[in-house]
Parts: structure tokens; sequence; C-alpha cells
């Protein structure tokens, strides 16, 4: 149905979503009914969603850190600088009294906005509230496509979701095996595993496949190579 409404599966496209109708519904309330209450409970909804992602994002990189840290003490490479992870910094958390169930308030509010009298599929296209059409994806075949920048002497990976769950991704630090790095829910990641030593340079290997409902699917990706300095 082109005119049905779609809140997206995955965090980062919800968040969006709260985003866009925090900054364009006030423009239709008078014309949608939306009253003072509404827009105030959309921005409790939004700044506490922001909140939580930002802190869990925080929170996952120091943990993956931490386990990095943990395998470079345990099991080397006996060249690698190892410094114990910065511990992580948060967001400041909302100040105002936050509510469970955010989309549970979202989705009835959306439902209001397309049955008013005045509600039109452009106002509609404008919020962002209408289900764009797509061809279902055939997740046997889906494989991840790794890109790479740098933070910090850091490899960053970034990926596209596909409308999966999370990343599966294994990396080789120069030893020839590839083991489990981390299983994100995110679309980036930052690798903080120990450097190599200062004025030395190793050539670090990642792969990674896509997961749903707990279990692997598609094909793993291309192996990714990236030189590393200490």
């Amino acid at each position: 149905m082109p005119n049905s409404t779609a809140i997206p599966r995955d965090d980062a496209s919800k968040l969006i979503l709260l985003h866009h109708l925090d900054l364009n519904l006030p423009n239709y309330a008078v014309d949608l009914d939306i009253s003072s209450d509404d827009l105030a409970q959309l921005k409790i909804g939004l700044d506490g969603f922001d909140y939580c992602l930002k802190a869990l994002n925080a929170a996952t990189n120091y943990s993956n850190a931490l386990f990095a840290f943990k395998r470079a003490l345990r099991d080397g490479p006996i060249n690698a600088n190892v410094n114990p992870p910065s511990a992580p910094i948060f967001p400041t958390a909302p100040a105002t009294a936050l509510y469970a169930d955010i989309f549970g308030f979202v989705g009835p509010l959306i439902t209001r906005i397309k049955k008013h009298k005045n509600y039109t599929e452009a106002i509609g296209k404008a919020l962002n509230i209408i289900a764009t059409q797509s061809n279902a994806i055939d997740i046997t075949t889906l494989q991840p496509i790794l890109s790479i920048d740098f933070q910090g002497g850091h490899p960053v990976l970034h990926w596209k979701s596909n409308n999966t769950d999370s990343l599966e991704i294994e990396a080789d630090h120069g030893n020839g095996i590839f083991t489990l790095l981390t299983i994100q829910h995110t679309t980036n990641f930052q690798d903080n595993t120990p450097l190599p030593a200062s004025g030395t340079a190793v050539i670090w290997k990642y792969r990674a496949i896509y997961r749903k409902h707990d279990q692997q699917v598609g094909h793993w990706s291309q192996i990714l190579e990236v030189g590393v300095k200490g």
C-alpha cells in the first residue's frame, strides 16, 4: 500500500524519524490538531532515545576496547603497544523525566495524523511517515561491503545494515588467524586493538557477515586489508 505507515525496524532509522518529526511536525500542528503536549512528549522521547543510543555506543566501544586490551595482554602480538583504554565519555542525560514505550506513543500519533481530515499525501511525505515501497531482499544473497577510515590511528569500519539485525566482524591482526572481533548493531565500529610498536607497521585484515534473528545470513564480505602503523 503506497500510503501505509512504516515505523523503521532499526534503531538508527527510528532516531532519524524522531528527529524529522520533532523538526517538521510543528509546521502542521494547527492543521492536524497536534497539541503542545503531543509535541512536548515527542521531544522528550527523542531526547531519551538519542541519549540512550549515544550512551550505548560509548559503552559498546569501551567494552570492545577492553576486550582488545585483554586479548593483547593474553595473546600478543609481542610487539603490541599495550595501554589500558580510556574510560568512556557519556553524553549528558536528559533533565526531563523520561517515559517508556516511545513508539507506543509515536505509532498511534502517526495513525491519528493520517486519519485527520486535513491530512494529505504531501504532508505524509513532508513528515516522512509514508512507507516507501521496495522489493523484498533475498537475505541469502546479502554480502557486506566494508569501507574504512581512521581515528587516532585506529581503523573505523563502516557498512550498510540492509535491514539486518547486526554485523559479525572477524579480524586477523597480523598472526594469520581470523577471530571474532565484535558483533555490532550499529553501522560503524572502531577497532581499538592496541597498535603495533612505534615505528612498525602491520597488515590487519577484516571480514564480516550479516546476522538476522541471531543467525548468520548471506555471504562473508571480501577481506579488507589495512596497513596499521604504530
